[in-house]
């Protein structure tokens, strides 16, 4: 039996999140819930659980601040928030997982299932670095994005991805110092976590970083040649949007 706290500010909230929990799982037992920072770093020392259900918006601070003041991460985080477009960027580009309020079950059963897969073999204090430094900082220069291989886990400046290719279900990343990382999720998702950050689609299998451009070769109009010497192939449909980007550099 693995054991859980809830922290938010909500009762009614709280008493939600109790009655999903109760419905989906078995192996987790509900041992505690607190309002606030203050409160739950006090339930979380005493109580030590496995898993924590974590309101972004507390009533005397923020989740982040508790986070703050824990020295290690022992347990699985799930942040549980309404939308804020701001934090829910910095939490999928760390790799944390997270609940829209208000809680869909299904959304609810996955995140518990997944917590328990994963309870033993994640690094959260990692991945909460990667949050905290992505929270403070929005350029891409500073952004990290958290990637998961077969075998590793690792924190990758996001100003260092050169280029990202689909490979069936999966996406290798191609690296400035040269460096490849498989990572086990399309390309599509990581299409919508890059964009906005200098990344551009050129291909149904090619997303780029503009930024390592070297080159559009004008006598194969449908040919991109980057800063590695790699060669790209772009579609049809979005050679004038990408040239539109390339004279803006």
């Amino acid at each position: 039996m693995f054991k859980v706290v809830i922290i938010d500010d909500e009762q009614s909230a709280r008493e939600v999140l109790s009655l999903q929990l109760a419905r989906c799982c078995k192996q987790l037992e509900l041992i505690g819930v607190a309002d606030g920072v203050e409160t739950g770093v006090t339930l979380i020392t005493e109580k030590q659980p496995d898993v924590v259900l974590l309101d972004i918006h507390l009533s005397d601070g923020t989740g982040f601040d508790l986070l703050r003041k824990l020295d290690q991460i022992r347990f699985k985080l799930i942040f549980v928030t309404a939308y804020d477009h701001y934090a829910l960027k910095a939490i999928k580009f760390s790799a944390l997982d997270y609940l829209l309020k208000p809680i869909d079950p299904d959304e609810f059963d996955r995140a518990m299932k997944k917590a328990l897969s994963t309870l033993e073999s994640e690094n959260q204090n990692l991945k909460l670095n990667a949050f905290f430094n992505n929270f403070k900082y929005i350029s891409q220069e500073a952004r990290k994005i958290v990637l998961h291989t077969a075998s590793s886990i690792y924190l990758i400046n996001v100003g260092d991805i050169v280029r990202c290719q689909a490979d069936n279900n999966q996406t290798m990343f191609y690296l400035s110092n040269g460096d490849q990382l498989l990572a086990p999720k399309t390309l599509k998702e990581f299409d919508d976590l890059l964009s906005g950050f200098q990344f551009m689609r050129v291909h149904k299998s090619h997303l780029i970083n503009i930024n390592y451009i070297e080159r559009f070769d004008k006598l194969n109009k449908f040919l991109l040649v980057l800063k590695d010497k790699s060669i790209v192939p772009i579609s049809v449909r979005r050679k004038d949007e990408l040239l539109e980007k390339i004279n803006k550099l």
